[in-house]
């Protein structure tokens, strides 16, 4: 009863020895043929920020930004147009901004 049990795990296991250098060979394979390709991959990125490095040097400096023509300009004047407000038209504004630049 356990004879046809036998016979298969032996066929098994021989076919294991007989075939597992064939399959490292073959995953040996893959394994070099990937790392060629990353290098491949690697260097064709390594010219691409080459470029773009040339890019940026080649590029004239920006001139700072100028403030806004109204900045700290006291006495101001807005045109709020017929949008509605509440409180007297003459009433007076302070506008505060805070930010963060990170």
């Amino acid at each position: 009863m356990f004879r046809p049990i036998g016979r298969l795990a032996g066929g098994c296991a021989l076919a294991a020895v007989l075939f597992a250098p064939a399959f490292a060979q073959s995953t040996g394979d893959d394994i070099r043929k990937e790392i060629e390709e990353l290098k491949r991959g690697q260097q064709e990125l390594r010219k691409q920020i080459e470029e773009l490095k040339a890019l940026v040097q080649a590029r004239p400096a920006a001139s700072p930004a100028a403030p806004p023509a109204t900045a700290g300009i006291p006495g101001k004047l807005f045109d709020l147009g017929s949008n509605p407000i509440r409180g007297a038209d003459s009433a007076g504004l302070t506008l505060i901004e805070f930010s963060d630049y990170q």
